[in-house]
């Protein structure tokens, strides 16, 4: 069984790394639009454009919230069912945020988790720094997202893209 393990440091408080991870606005800027609540049983998605082989929605719930220390929910979507786990620790410099996405089974899974895990290093290192370095002490976001993080946003279509094929899936043909 593969996982997906990333530990960042941001030189931000731990509250604010959590209001990162637990507003819809938020969370939108750096991963994907979703309709999230932070109450432990809330059913939400992830959504992004379909691809082959995914038609774009995540289907998530909630199973965990320590506020500001632990979030965990459920990740449905494509050929994945995985539980994602963000754990946040205080820290000298700031707030230390671990990143765990577990439960790939299968060979279809695994190679979905390889996408995955890079395009989270580029949504840990630079996406999710820059939606903390826009954002109030009470969550607010300041501005829009310059115009090249929208499209790393994409990053995510490019790489399910290049993967379909591996993964079994074609390109829909119009006749």
């Amino acid at each position: 069984m593969g996982s997906i393990n990333i530990k960042v440091e941001y030189p931000h408080p731990r509250e604010k790394v959590w209001r990162a991870i637990t507003t819809p606005e938020a969370i939108a800027a750096w991963l994907m639009e979703n309709d999230f609540e932070p109450e432990v049983g809330h059913k939400f998605t992830l959504r992004t454009d379909p691809q082959p082989g995914f038609d774009g929605i995540v289907h998530c719930e909630v199973l965990e919230l320590v506020e500001p220390e632990k979030l965990s929910f459920s990740w449905r979507g494509g050929p994945i069912d995985t539980i994602a786990t963000f754990e946040l620790h205080p820290t000298e410099k700031g707030t230390e945020l671990t990143f765990m996405q577990s439960g790939f089974k299968g060979v279809k899974s695994n190679l979905t988790r390889l996408i995955l895990k890079s395009g989270s290093k580029k949504m840990y290192h630079e996406l999710l720094p820059a939606v903390l370095d826009r954002m109030d002490e009470d969550g607010t976001l300041r501005d829009a997202p310059p115009k090249e993080a929208c499209d790393e946003r994409g990053l995510w279509r490019v790489l399910v893209k290049l993967f379909a094929p591996i993964l079994g899936k074609k390109p829909e043909r119009k006749i």
